[in-house]
């Protein structure tokens, strides 16, 4: 009855939070792995941490049926933008310019051949578009026709919440293991020979019923993170290695507490945010790695039922010069920012710049967008948040 609790609790309150659990073994750690401290020491307002913000609206034709409106998505950007709804009635599928004028819609939702019952990722990779159902099998269609070409099987795992591309038949992917046993949850599939090289990265018990793995594009490589991970690993040429490790100071979680059971692990970590962890979420761009914290200061407004007063703080990190700097986040955990030139990207709900505007997060750049929102063919489509962090 307690692992129902526990999750009980945790679907209840925050839906998709990825939180998981971390062996604490640092596999391949070494004295050249940079550590950082993530306290309030570093915390900064918005306006302060960047060196440049645009507010692109996503504009849909006018008197359509599309609706953009999705408090889950999946962002791409690209020489295009690809918008897509995780909604589980639509999972649609948009694409815009760079000034957020609609160019294409696409929906093949189904359980026929050619179609896709879920999404859990979306990939373009030149001309093609990938789409991760959750359940081991990746479909591809054409660009710009949206045809379908073909479906890629990963293999029997239970639920495969992340998917990365690596090369021709070779694919990175975390997948959820059944029970509470510690697996490696990181594996490299090569759908060729049907090959699986699992990274020796351990779960611990709980996060197995959870989204267990995020990944990042690098140089050369890729970032692995995971909820409650207190390091962030690269695989690089085959290999994998710490590469940056996060320092809670004296709010990190004890390992006494990994032992506490369902509900009980829960309030003491989560709900008193006495505590501050690594959520998972990672991206990086151009040298400077992204991730999402918790707990960094508590919220006197702190309401459980409400996920928008969770203490969520965006953490910015140029491991080359040993820099790190943070703001309150604006989104929740449930979106995935994405990365390109430099520039980092999130899809921003109306219920999301409506609070910006209430809290007036975005300083000396509010300006900019009330001049975006203006240009919404309807005020519940998003706006994307387009920013560079200066250091």
């Amino acid at each position: 009855m307690g692992k129902i609790r526990f999750y009980s609790v945790i679907i209840g309150l925050l839906g998709m939070l990825l939180v998981q659990c971390q062996t604490k073994e640092k596999e391949g750690e070494t004295k050249s792995t940079p550590t950082f401290l993530i306290d309030n020491s570093s915390l900064l307002a918005f306006e302060d941490i960047v060196s440049e913000v645009e507010f692109i609206p996503l504009m849909a034709p006018k008197d359509t049926l599309i609706n953009l409106s999705c408090n889950v998505s999946e962002l791409v950007v690209n020489d295009k933008i690809f918008y897509a709804s995780r909604c589980y009635k639509d999972l649609s599928i948009h694409t815009f310019d760079l000034e957020g004028n609609h160019l294409q819609s696409w929906n093949k939702k189904g359980e026929g051949p050619g179609e896709y019952p879920s999404l859990h990722g979306l990939i373009v990779d030149n001309n093609e578009l990938y789409i991760s159902t959750g359940r081991g099998s990746i479909l591809k269609y054409g660009l710009p026709a949206f045809e379908f070409k073909e479906e890629i099987q990963l293999g029997d795992y239970n639920f495969v919440p992340t998917v990365s591309f690596i090369s021709a038949y070779n694919w990175l992917i975390s997948s959820e293991p059944p029970g509470n046993e510690r697996q490696e949850i990181f594996h490299v599939v090569n759908t060729e020979s049907g090959k699986v090289n699992s990274l020796p990265i351990l779960s611990l018990p709980y996060s197995g019923e959870l989204n267990p793995g995020m990944f990042a594009n690098m140089e050369e490589g890729k970032l692995l993170s995971f909820g409650l991970s207190d390091t962030i690993y690269s695989y690089q040429h085959d290999a994998i290695k710490p590469f940056v490790i996060l320092n809670f100071g004296d709010k990190s979680i004890s390992p006494d507490d990994f032992e506490l059971e369902g509900e009980a692990f829960v309030e003491k970590t989560l709900l008193s945010q006495n505590y501050a962890f690594n959520t998972g979420q990672i991206d990086y761009s151009e040298g400077i790695i992204k991730f999402m914290a918790y707990g960094i200061e508590k919220n006197p407004l702190f309401d459980q039922a409400d996920l928008s007063t969770f203490p969520f703080y965006d953490v910015f990190i140029s491991r080359n010069t040993g820099e790190l700097k943070m703001t309150k986040a604006l989104l929740n955990i449930r979106n995935n920012s994405c990365s390109a030139e430099g520039y980092f990207y999130q899809a921003m709900q109306q219920t999301d710049w409506q609070r910006a505007l209430d809290l007036g997060y975005f300083g000396k750049y509010e300006e900019k967008l009330l001049q975006s929102i203006e240009k919404l063919s309807d005020e519940e489509d998003p706006i994307i948040l387009k920013f560079k962090v200066a250091f």
